[in-house]
């Protein structure tokens, strides 16, 4: 991925006329009106963005309303602009009238403006089934979807792939002064935003080599924030002004997004705006072969359990083996498929593979075999398990870091139903881990539940810092109570123990250092 090319973090593409038959790009005809599909279209959760700050360092605090119909939201919005701006919308959208509209934006900044509303990542598309020359924001052909191999629907040709919250396409309904604050995509990926319909967006983008600039400068101003989340920028509730990044030696680009345009940020860059008034757009993530090495790289927000993650070890090897066939099917003279395409292939001859180690093996427990894996399925049974403690020894040098050591010891998992899994739990987890390049183990660790969201619980390890800790569904299997330590269980078997006995599952002998996967 050329550095150069992408120095200025984002990028506008101005889609010719005709490319698709698209909606009316007003927002204000009779396709927009009370009645219409689109007007009476609901907006399930728009935000109410309270302001906090001053002097250029602004905090969000984001205030969940009630749903509210299209044309609703419409009507309120041009009437919000009209008492801040003077007008309902701007005839003149050229770029001098815009940049004033910046600079009005970022006077009115502070604790006693009135807090616009911000209908944002409410899932759908208005593409629908169109092709639109490959520019359909929900259909993007991306290296992502060669994760579809592994879709348990996967060989269907009438089945749409979306990995959730990230090739899904989300719209956004703005009004003027509502806000996207400061932040990189998950997984560092790439991004479009295509304007629909109505007023411009005002953008601003931050180079990848200020980005680890930028977090220093926000994490000096947003101490508390910092000190909660390693990744706090992405909550989206942090700003700084330009008049701040000027001061600090950090070199921005504003872009002027009008509707027809699609708006490209890039990996790792940080990016924020706001909407010059009501207008409807659309947006969604994707990749390129390049961007691998920064999605490995990219840190992941721990505070909310549905968090974006993507399985780069296994996006690597997918990836591979794409190139190889490809490679292969241009010395045959065949023409090459598209990422969809082979993952389709792949998702068959996959299914076809596990049908015949079913059938030679036995079946199978939810993705492991049953020969290697007896989790207890009972409430309140126990096994006696082999789990890993990460310790912390400290070296005789003080001026070097404490060195972490595993250490094993032998403890009762027992069965539990979801409700048992509180806040202050210590739970025992059955966690995947990397034992090297070409392989995976599973072992179990030792930890305390420390946060209860919508169904999920957030595991600490012990001797483990924060980012190390996983999210877990409060009924998953591979969640069980420690109910204390016990001896190993006798080297030969015994089928009248009270107790199955599980040791860790398909681990190796030889002591690997192993890396957690998430």
């Amino acid at each position: 991925m050329c550095r150069y090319k992408l120095r200025d973090g984002i990028a506008k593409v101005s889609l010719p006329p005709g490319f698709w038959a698209k909606i009316d790009s007003s927002a204000r005809g009779r396709h927009w009106a009370k009645g219409s599909k689109l007007g009476d279209m609901i907006i399930p959760s728009p935000i109410k963005q309270m302001i906090a700050g001053i002097g250029g360092v602004y905090e969000y605090t984001l205030v969940e309303q009630p749903p509210i119909a299209v044309s609703d939201f419409r009507i309120k919005a041009d009437e919000y602009r009209k008492r801040h701006v003077g007008k309902e919308f701007e005839e003149d959208d050229s770029d001098e009238a815009c940049d004033e509209l910046a600079r009005k934006y970022w006077r009115r900044m502070g604790p006693t403006m009135e807090p616009p509303t911000y209908g944002a990542d409410m899932s759908g598309t208005l593409f629908k089934d169109a092709h639109a020359c490959g520019w359909n924001v929900d259909r993007l052909e991306s290296c992502l979807c060669l994760l579809r191999a592994d879709s348990q629907r996967g060989d269907s040709d009438d089945e749409v792939f979306h990995l959730p919250g990230v090739t899904s396409a989300y719209l956004y309904f703005g009004m003027w002064g509502s806000t996207f604050a400061a932040h990189t995509e998950d997984m560092n990926l790439l991004s479009i935003n295509y304007l629909h319909a109505g007023s411009p967006k005002y953008w601003y983008g931050i180079a990848q080599e200020d980005s680890r600039r930028f977090e220093s400068l926000a994490r000096s101003h947003f101490p508390g924030r910092a000190a909660e989340c390693h990744e706090f920028l992405r909550h989206k509730q942090c700003l700084l002004s330009p008049s701040i990044l000027k001061k600090a030696g950090i070199k921005f680009t504003t872009t002027i997004q009008r509707p027809g345009d699609a708006m490209i940020t890039f990996p790792g860059c940080y990016h924020f705006g706001f909407n010059t008034g009501f207008n409807v757009a659309e947006s969604t993530n994707f990749a390129v072969p390049e961007w691998v090495p920064l999605g490995e790289a990219a840190d992941v927000c721990m505070c909310h359990p549905h968090s974006v993650r993507i399985q780069m070890k296994r996006l690597k090897s997918l990836l591979d083996d794409y190139d190889k066939d490809m490679l292969h099917r241009e010395e045959l003279g065949q023409p090459d498929l598209t990422y969809t395409n082979w993952a389709k292939h792949e998702a068959r001859r996959l299914k076809k593979e596990m049908r015949s180690a079913v059938n030679q093996k036995g079946t199978a427990i939810d993705g492991y075999s049953s020969d290697s894996l007896q989790l207890p399925k009972a409430f309140g049974k126990c096994i006696t398990v082999e789990v890993t403690r990460e310790m912390s020894t400290n070296k005789k040098n003080k001026r070097k870091s404490y060195k972490k050591e595993e250490v094993n010891e032998w403890r009762l998992a027992k069965r539990a139903r979801p409700g048992a899994f509180i806040p202050n739990t210590n739970v025992i987890c059955l966690v995947e881990c990397e034992e090297d390049e070409s392989t995976d183990d599973y072992e179990f660790f030792i930890g305390t539940i420390v946060t209860e969201v919508d169904g999920h619980v957030k595991v600490h390890f012990t001797g483990l810092g924060r980012k190390d800790d996983i999210w877990f569904e409060q009924d998953s299997e591979n969640l069980l109570l420690d109910a204390g330590s016990t001896d190993p269980p006798p080297l030969s078997d015994d089928d009248d123990s009270e107790n199955e006995t599980l040791s860790k599952v398909a681990s190796k002998k030889d002591k690997q250092k192993k890396k957690r996967k998430y």
